[in-house]
């Protein structure tokens, strides 16, 4: 049993050091969230689907199945606002914006006006990126290092295993998360570790422990959960194989990436949805293309500025001091928009199915009106139709992490990469044939290559790809940056990027070097 007064003690002792500021999430957190993450014992089953973390006591203790299973549901649910702000805001900007899918205007370009400035470092969504996934490592670590220790005899060893197989799936897929955007990270694999200020593993070991969590958790997990929703919102057998295809995809090892995909497509959990638009529409969530999906828990914190960066031009008078032409609406309201490149892409692949379910107008929320692609105050700006609903901006919908098309397309490039080529053809229009697309015309490896890259463009807008599909194709950081310093904005103009080999990671947050002296810096910041 943890002993909630030494960690009150630790942590008023490092607090101190920091001035009662903010300081170091990816350690702190961890003994702070232990501490929240001890339950309470008398729990119902609706309780245990959707508890947030942070409703949890700090006066229980892991002794029943119920607190394990309770410790497990918090983790999930750790905390609303933070999550979905991370998740739905924050997370597009590390993966599309930071490629060519979406842009933003004014203050709000993270890319062209934050990081390449001596400031880059402190930029606040730095921070969240930083900070969340720590935040679910802390909760799964929890449950690691207390589960095991339960002796209720009325906790199987098949429920025991499927919490424990949760908390590796969660601790390794957020990681996954770090690694892509800032490398090698610190490895946090205990709350009774003692170093809170561990330096920085490299990315190989890093991507090493996240394999070592999701073997163990593809071996300790079911494929399916007692009900459908708890199936597609929480780590299964499934889940683990795709994390491990897109893994050992970013490592190379496309062996590997394809026999995992493999494992997923031949489960018979899933299958794909016959109407795309179904994906997004707010009617079939939990649905059996689905893998992993984040479920909105409702939090008045979620309901704030956040939702309208993602909004064009319009009435929003609701909003006190973002009436159209306020310094508030101007500054955000171009903030992860669609890029002129991307309506010319779906445009070109002949695309008259998926770009109605992506983009959307002021004038329209659920059509796109052409030709006006254009930017201006007056006229139709496009923005995320997959990180809204139409008709709503407050945010009430679920995030997919991870679904079925990603990993069919990811098995396709996989497959080319290793020389079958024919097989990636048939998977790759597979997905076509879904959006009433005609079977691909190209025919060499290098041809499917390109071919499948355009596809998971087009496929997978705001689902937390593009950067990193991209880095995959060029697979040289040299050219990576050349791409990413050829891109313009809708009238041709520079985006601004002054990107470099060593700039393809993110910074350390500033605020995690002030206060860990063993944290190093990424080069070129």
């Amino acid at each position: 049993m943890l002993n909630f007064n030494n960690i009150q003690m630790k942590n008023q002792s490092i607090i101190s050091k920091k001035n009662n500021k903010m300081y170091n999430i990816q350690n702190i957190n961890m003994v702070l969230v232990t501490a929240l993450m001890l339950v309470i014992s008398s729990c119902s089953p609706e309780f245990l689907e959707k508890v947030p973390l942070n409703e949890l006591s700090a006066e229980g203790s892991y002794q029943t199945q119920s607190d394990a299973e309770a410790a497990i549901g918090a983790v999930y649910g750790e905390p609303a606002n933070m999550s979905q702000h991370y998740y739905k805001w924050q997370h597009t900007v590390f993966s599309d914006m930071r490629a060519d899918n979406t842009h933003g205007g004014f203050v709000a370009d993270f890319i062209t006006h934050e990081l390449h400035t001596p400031n880059a470092s402190a930029y606040e969504p730095l921070g969240y990126a930083w900070a969340q996934p720590y935040r679910y490592i802390a909760g799964a670590n929890s449950v690691l290092d207390n589960v095991p220790g339960i002796e209720d005899p009325n906790f199987s060893d098949s429920d025991k295993n499927s919490v424990l197989g949760q908390a590796y799936f969660i601790r390794a897929f957020n990681y996954f998360q770090l690694v892509r955007i800032f490398g090698g990270v610190p490895l946090q694999l205990s709350t009774d570790d003692a170093d809170l200020f561990k330096s920085r593993s490299t990315e190989d070991e890093t991507y090493a422990q996240i394999e070592e969590d999701l073997l163990e958790a593809e071996r300790l997990l079911p494929k399916e959960h007692s009900s459908n929703f708890l199936t597609r919102t929480r780590g299964t057998k499934g889940a683990a194989q795709a994390m491990l295809a897109k893994v050992y995809a970013e490592t190379r090892d496309y062996a590997k990436s394809a026999e995992y995909a493999a494992k997923v497509i031949n489960s018979g959990v899933y299958e794909l949805l016959p109407t795309f638009d179904h994906l997004f529409d707010g009617e079939h969530d939990y649905s059996r293309e689905s893998i992993l999906e984040m479920e909105h828990v409702p939090d008045g914190n979620v309901a704030s500025y956040h939702p309208l960066q993602m909004l064009p031009p319009g009435d929003f008078s609701q909003y006190e001091g973002s009436k159209p032409g306020s310094s508030w609406e101007v500054a955000y309201h171009r903030f992860n928009t669609i890029t002129t490149d991307l309506i010319s892409a779906f445009d070109e692949m002949g695309d008259n199915v998926m770009i109605w379910s992506t983009v959307v107008t002021v004038n329209d929320r659920s059509k796109i009106t052409q030709p006006n692609y254009g930017y201006g105050d007056d006229t139709p700006v496009s923005f995320m139709y997959k990180m809204g609903r139409s008709g709503e901006i407050f945010g009430a919908w679920n995030v997919m992490l991870l679904r079925l098309a990603d990993i069919i397309l990811l098995r396709a490039e996989a497959l080319n990469a290793i020389g079958q080529t024919a097989e990636a053809i048939t998977l790759l229009n597979q997905v076509r044939a879904r959006v009433d697309l005609a079977p691909t015309t190209a025919t060499s490896q290098d041809e499917v290559k390109l071919a499948i890259l355009k596809e998971r463009r087009l496929e997978l807008v705001a689902e937390f790809n593009r950067y990193y599909d991209l880095k995959r194709y060029f697979n040289d950081n040299t050219a990576m940056a050349q791409y990413l310093n050829g891109l313009t904005d809708d009238t041709g103009v520079s985006l601004g990027y002054q990107a470099t080999a060593d700039k393809l990671l993110m910074p350390i947050p500033q605020a995690e070097l002030d206060i860990n002296p063993n944290l190093e810096q990424n080069p070129g910041y």
